[in-house]
This record gives structure tokens, sequence and C-alpha cells, in this order.
């Protein structure tokens, strides 16, 4: 009995920055692909907590399409007019984006493709199918917001790539012994709390942050622009952060490693401020402007491993990371062990994975997909460039019948 399930060209799983991309890379392509993009939120989102006036690590000119077609109606330029924003942000002489504005930018992109997206449908599961030795097409089993489960068929398959060992984010410290008495406050809220610290008091409070995200570093340097809070004690068991102990008492710390808060990190040589990215550089400046105004009676500490329950001994409040878990797209593709070989790397953030010869038919492919958006503070440089060729490889598939037997995997 044949299968009456829908037969798609493409089925991506989720709809983030660089399944918008292919969206995109697929509507202007010469003909376009029917896709079909399956999202388990009830709506659009991406890291939607943004400390104010935080910004892209990459230029403007890394958005989804630029790179790919600098003329592409999805350019952040073109959301800029289309905002009436372009010539103030021309005239703000600032490459690399507002955060909450680049959000603003991809809800932008993501809400033209609503019709081609099916929201509150989660996938739970990709499996092959078709001959008994050769796959000729994915079935993807999904879940939708009642709980009722569906199929759809795929010739192509995209979906989230595994984040790798070296882009996990450090574990939040848990040897802090909250004494009685002190408040709590997890990173996540510390936006729906900020004006509430930052009050007048007569006397300031102490505020101790705990963490080794950036997200808690960009926090710290939040606090330090509020004169009317006391003492700051950074305690964190993170490396990347090391050079923030020039700050405080003990020895040299160690040489920093690479890590995306530097701008130019140093493997030998002890980091300088001003070696340092721009949000270190105004830690320091902070620091030291709050240590002058105060004279001396204010300052900031960093705690680098060590005792931390002492460290925030003396902090009314502590604002503590709380580490979240990472979604893993690998548990959908249990029953495809078989047919893989390997890997390899191409370019940035795309990796192509050998099947076994013979295992899947032509025209029958799959890729992973991810921005590298690291918390919402980056997008992978040729994130737009290769979800074009992912488009393009639909293209000479339907075409020309050719198989390259690859899965494509863009790096988170």
């Amino acid at each position: 009995m044949a299968d009456s399930s829908p037969l798609y060209d493409l089925v991506c799983v989720g709809f983030g920055p660089a399944q918008i991309a292919t969206a995109i890379a697929n509507r202007e392509s010469r003909k376009s692909s029917n896709v079909l993009f399956l999202e388990r939120k009830p709506t659009f989102s991406w890291h939607s907590e943004h400390l104010v006036r935080t910004r892209m690590e990459t230029p403007f000119v890394y958005d989804l399409a630029t790179i790919r077609n600098p003329r592409s109606a999805f350019s952040y330029v073109n959301y800029l007019l289309a905002r009436d924003r372009l010539v103030e942000f021309a005239n703000s002489d600032r490459l690399n984006p507002l955060r909450l504005e680049f959000e603003d930018y991809l809800r932008w992109c993501a809400e033209q493709f609503k019709d081609q997206v099916r929201y509150g449908h989660e996938v739970i599961s990709v499996a092959p199918a078709g001959g008994e030795d050769t796959v000729r097409c994915w079935t993807v089993a999904v879940k939708d917001r009642n709980g009722k489960t569906s199929m759809v068929r795929a010739r192509n398959i995209a979906a989230p790539s595994p984040s790798s060992k070296r882009e996990q984010k450090p574990h939040a410290l848990n040897s802090v012994d909250f004494l009685a008495g002190q408040r709590i406050v997890p990173t996540t809220d510390y936006l729906s709390k900020r004006n509430e610290l930052w009050e007048r008091r007569e006397v300031p409070l102490n505020i101790a942050v705990v963490g080794s995200g950036q997200h808690t570093v960009e926090i710290l340097a939040d606090l330090l622009a509020c004169p009317r809070i006391g003492n700051i004690t950074m305690a964190t068991d993170n490396e990347y952060l090391a050079p923030l102990r020039i700050l405080s008492d003990g020895p040299d710390p160690p040489p920093p490693q690479l890590c995306s808060i530097w701008a130019s990190p140093a493997c030998k040589q002890k980091s300088t401020v001003t070696e340092s990215s721009e949000l270190i550089q105004t830690i320091y400046g902070r620091g030291y402007e709050k240590q002058v105004a105060t004279k001396g009676a204010h300052h900031l500490r960093v705690v680098i491993g060590g005792n931390t329950a002492e460290a925030c001994s003396q902090a009314d409040i502590i604002i503590c990371e709380q580490v979240a878990q990472q979604l893993s797209s690998s548990g959908l593709f249990d029953s495809l062990d078989s047919l893989v070989l390997g890997c390899r790397q191409k370019g940035e953030s795309l990796e192509e994975v050998q099947f076994k010869r013979g295992a899947v038919s032509e025209n029958c492919r799959m890729w992973l997909l991810s921005a590298h958006s690291e918390g919402g503070r980056s997008l992978a440089r040729d994130i737009a460039q290769r979800t074009g060729e992912l488009v393009r490889a639909l293209a000479v598939n339907e075409e020309t019948g050719v198989h390259h037997g690859a899965m494509i995997a863009a790096r988170m």
C-alpha cells in the first residue's frame, strides 16, 4: 500500500536563524523547492533576554543573506530601511547591531515565511524509508501541541547540529554556601529585578555575581554602571575571565585561552586591557571609576576559583548563573547510525558526512544546520553562503539526479 503522507523536497527541523537563512535562499533561488519547517515553539523566538546596549559580536553585513546575495530583500540594511532607521544606524557609527534590534530583524524575516512553518510541532524521530536496501526518502514523525502524532516524508532533511565539546558553556559554580538573609536572583531574572537593584538606598547594596558565562559577564558590566550599588564581587571558575584578577589581590592569573569575549586572544603572553574586548575594557574602566568616585569605599573584586562561599559572604544579593540543558538533535537519528561513514569539515560552519556507498539513493540527502549563535551574540559568518549551497544542492539533485552521499552539518 502506498504511503499517503505528504512528500516535501526538504523538511527543516526547527526555525531558528539557520533555517530562516535556508528559507531566504530557497525563495531567492531560480527554482524554489517545496520546503516545510517544523518548530516546537508556539511562535518564533531567539534568545530574547538581552541587556540594553549589548551588541552582536559580528558586523551587520554577516546577516542571513548579504554575503550570499548583497541585493537581497532580506538583508539587514533592507530591514533598517523598512523600519525607517537606516540613516540613524549609519549615523551611530557602529557596525555591530544591537542584539535587541537583531532579534527584531530575525522576527521580521521569520514573519515572511509563516505560511511554510508549523509552529507547535515537535519532530520526535527521523527514519529511513523506501526500498529494502537503499534509502529513497526520510520519514519524519511529528507531534503537535495536542500530543497527536503524524508523519511527513522528505527527500532531504535539515536539522539542528549538536554542540561540539569546545562550544559547551562552562558550568556554573555550585559550591556557594548561600547564607541566611541573602537573596538569590538567577541571571535569567536579572532584567526583571534590575530597577529594584538600581534603586537608591541609605546603605548601598553589596552584590555578588556567580557564574562563568558571557551573559554573567555582561550583567557584571551592567551593575558597574550604577553608582548607587556598593561593593561588587565576581565569583567564577572560568579561566577566560582571569585577566579581571588585575583588579583583585592574588597571584598572576594563568594565560588566557581562546574565548569569544577576547578580540585578540593570546596563549603565551599575558593579556592587557588594551588587547581585550570592548566589554572587558568597559568592566575595567567602570571598576576603576567606582573605586575613584567612592574614594576606595566601594570597589570591584574578582575571585577565580577558590572559596566562593567566602567571596559571597558579605553580599546582600547574589546573582547566580543557572546552566540550561542544551537540546541535542542526535537522538532523532538513532536509526541512521549504520548508514554513516564519517565527516569532513567544509568551511567555518559546514561539515560533510559521508554515507556508505549505495546505502542512500540519489536525490535523498540530509543536513545538520545551526547558526553558531553563542547565546544570541553572533551568527556564523558564512551561514548565508552555506545555506545557499544547501539550496543549490537541492536543485542539482532534482535536475541531474547526482548524489554525493553526504550529510552536511553547520556547527553551533
